[in-house]
């Protein structure tokens, strides 16, 4: 068995938000919050199908009683529900690329404090993605909101880091 060197290709962050507040309203359309592409042109290619990426992050959120919106049901709605994805190979446009991390939160009626939701995920890339150069990650968030009377901001950080390396030792 060959054994490669460890190389290490690029590391970026993406930004959204690094300050507590906010008013950007989440509803069931994804929101783009976070967008980095790896570089992995220095890639030995024989390396390249050994590549791996560690991608980490933080995204809060806060869900605010509306007096203004009436409920329209007397249905017993238990939960709302906040997607988190990451995709490879994406634009800026959710659903593009390839799914490879999923978090889904459920938030009952009755909670109001929501405490950041921290991401942590892998990705082996294949070779042809690590081959072209650049790999992009999109980072979505979204909220299945049934409540009616309450709304959900992204109310703070909102950040996507990642580290992309290959080799087998």
């Amino acid at each position: 068995m060959v054994r490669l060197a460890n190389q290490l290709l690029d590391m970026r962050l993406s930004v959204h938000s690094n300050t507590s507040g906010g008013d950007t309203e989440l509803t069931n359309t994804p929101l783009l919050i976070g967008d980095i592409g790896l570089q992995t042109a220095g890639v030995a290619s024989i390396n390249a199908s050994n590549a791996r990426v560690l991608l980490t992050g933080t995204v809060s959120v806060a869900k605010f009683y509306d007096p203004d919106v009436v409920v329209l049901t007397e249905e017993a709605i238990l939960a709302s529900f906040i997607t988190i994805t990451i995709e490879r190979g994406g634009t800026e446009i959710a659903g593009s690329g390839t799914v490879i991390w999923e978090e889904i939160v459920a938030v009952g009626l009755a909670e109001l404090t929501i405490a950041p939701l921290s991401i942590n995920a892998g990705d082996f890339p294949p070779a042809a993605s690590v081959l072209t150069g650049q790999i992009r990650y999109t980072m979505f968030i979204s909220v299945d909101n049934p409540f009616y009377s309450y709304r959900f901001e992204l109310s703070g950080p909102a950040v996507l880091n990642g580290i992309a390396a290959a080799g087998t030792t």
